[in-house]
């Protein structure tokens, strides 16, 4: 009995210890964009002498607001990814797991290869392709690149969650007379919803921290928040902190509330295929 109390005070002890550790930055930045500009270079303070809403304010009056413009892109780049990218999941990660398809094991070989390709090696010829499309710097053109690298890792994700599902209801189904396509939109697809809130959620959360692609395909008429930020910040001769940290606190909402909508299909989710 006092082995499991002294297991579960050191267990107790080191969620804290993580949990401080997680959540420390998340405070100081929103500390930080509270506090004015004379206590920010005045020295380190843990609690603001003053809290102010200034830095807020000169965020969102920036260039007459031109950073909800950065986050209105953001919002509708991540919304058309994320549901391209779960489609196309669910229906590959069926058809994988339930029909008999030709060169099965050869497919899944080849998207695992592609996982493995370094996104930098593909900048260039995915930048030409798009330039000779007329795509650069457009909604669609950067739906495509970010569906282009998170595709195969979420088919392998609803791969695995398909197979989680008895092939029992399949043959059930089949001998009653239903089509794969009745099998596969009332039987598995409730089943496997929270692999597709999973896949959803990834999908939201790479694409809307995402500064990279972003940076390189986005040009001037399609810049995300995070690239937005960093070029609000990088035409004045200092970094104003307060403000940088404004935007950050600012960018992490809508992803944080998805997250905390979705939690436990997301859990559920993730632990699809863990268990034979």
């Amino acid at each position: 009995m006092k082995k499991n109390k002294g297991n579960l005070t050191i267990v107790v002890l080191l969620n804290v210890v993580l949990s401080t550790i997680w959540l420390l930055p998340l405070y100081w930045a929103f500390v930080t964009s509270v506090k004015t500009q004379k206590e920010l270079y005045g020295g380190i303070t843990f609690f603001p002498r003053l809290a102010t809403l200034e830095n807020y304010s000169a965020l969102f009056q920036y260039k007459e607001g031109i950073f909800f413009t950065y986050l209105r892109n953001s919002i509708q780049i991540s919304v058309l990814t994320m549901i391209l990218v779960t489609v196309i999941a669910v229906l590959a990660g069926f058809a994988f797991s339930k029909l008999k398809l030709w060169g099965s094991k050869l497919w899944i070989s080849l998207i695992l290869f592609t996982i493995m390709v370094p996104a930098q090696a593909l900048m260039v010829p995915l930048y030409n392709t798009l330039s000779d499309l007329k795509l650069l710097g457009t909604v669609w053109g950067m739906v495509f690149i970010y569906a282009t690298f998170q595709t195969p890792f979420c088919v392998l994700m609803m791969k695995s969650s398909f197979d989680m599902v008895p092939n029992a209801l399949q043959e059930a189904a089949l001998m009653d007379g239903a089509s794969n396509f009745d099998i596969f939109w009332k039987i598995y697809t409730p089943l496997a919803i929270p692999g597709a809130i999973t896949v959803l959620v990834y999908s939201a959360y790479n694409t809307w921290n995402d500064y990279t692609i972003g940076l390189t395909f986005g040009g001037n008429t399609m810049k995300t928040f995070n690239v937005g930020l960093v070029d609000m910040l990088s035409n004045d001769n200092s970094v104003n902190w307060g403000t940088l940290t404004c935007g950050a606190i600012v960018g992490m909402v809508p992803i944080l509330i998805l997250f905390l909508f979705l939690q436990k299909y997301f859990v559920k989710g993730m632990m699809s295929g863990a268990v034979k």
